[in-house]
């Protein structure tokens, strides 16, 4: 169900974005499969909350951010890291199945969410294994294993508040792209937003030099009942090499029409549609 959802959001996108104005193309023909429990794979219990705004560029040569909101688990093991939305999605997901509700109902309710869905790298880390399962959320959904990056931070000798909260100053290199880190000593969780991590203390803003990408932190909460740090599981995700997944989702952007026939066989778009340039900008996290 989630699968289907996620495919008529973003088809829904791309025939908008290629209409003239006032002629939006509808979907038509769509019957809904019944309400399932999420498929996924649980790692660990998170009791801490850690949220952080979102903001990055689609296009690194245009200055306009979009926004979002994720979500940093952390449990004893393992942390999670992942677009609120999508888990806020998944919560109302098995709520209404338990409910006994109709589908329709999860597509009413679940479009508004899922609008707001704009991080699209959802891992968890092994915590003893220094290990990161990694999934990219593209036209196709993709995962794969990396071990987690021993980051050579340089500390900085300045100071600032962020959240209230008094940080510090660290900035470090990784794959492609220069970043910028402020962490709390006061907090010794040495974790962060997507893989950073190993300050002597949590990560309360990060951002690349460029200002291609920023995670700044809103929240923290604890929570006493726990909270699942997972990663979902489908035979629709292509478990491959990181190397193929950059290659796949790069492919993708280039022919953004192409991907939609090949990861949705029998997929049909109008003739004006096929026409032109179906490109779209590649701006992933991870440069290099």
């Amino acid at each position: 169900m989630k699968h289907l959802f996620l495919k008529l959001l973003a088809y829904s996108c791309l025939v908008a974005s290629s209409a003239p104005t006032g002629h939006a193309q509808q979907v038509s023909g769509t019957s809904f499969p019944p309400i399932k429990p999420v498929e996924l794979v649980q790692c660990d219990t998170a009791y801490t909350r850690v949220y952080y705004e979102y903001a990055y560029k689609k296009d690194s040569l245009k200055q306009d951010l979009t926004y979002g909101q994720t979500l940093l688990l952390v449990g004893k093991r393992f942390l999670g890291f992942m677009d609120y939305y999508r888990w806020k999605f998944d919560r109302l997901n098995d709520s209404l199945y338990y409910a006994k509700a109709s589908p329709v109902a999860l597509m009413t309710q679940g479009v508004k969410i899922m609008a707001n869905v704009n991080y699209k790298y959802p891992l968890v880390i092994n915590r003893q294994k220094r290990s990161a399962t990694v999934q990219v959320c593209s036209i196709g959904t993709y995962q794969y294993r990396d071990t987690l990056p021993a980051l050579q931070w340089r500390l900085i000798d300045s100071d600032t508040i962020v959240a209230g909260v008094p940080c510090k100053k660290a900035a470090c290199r990784y794959r492609g792209r220069t970043w910028l880190a402020w962490y709390a000593p006061a907090f010794a969780l040495q974790a962060g937003p997507y893989l950073f991590g190993g300050l002597p203390g949590l990560i309360f803003d990060i951002k690349d030099t460029a200002g291609n990408y920023h995670f700044t932190l809103n929240g923290v909460e604890n929570t006493s009942t726990g909270d699942k740090i997972y990663l979902h599981c489908s035979s629709n995700i292509v478990t491959t090499s990181r190397e193929n997944v950059r290659r796949a989702v790069q492919n993708e952007m280039r022919d953004i029409l192409k991907a939609f026939e090949i990861t949705s066989p029998g997929i049909q778009f109008p003739e004006k549609m096929k026409r032109g340039d179906h490109s779209r900008p590649y701006n992933p996290i991870e440069l290099e």
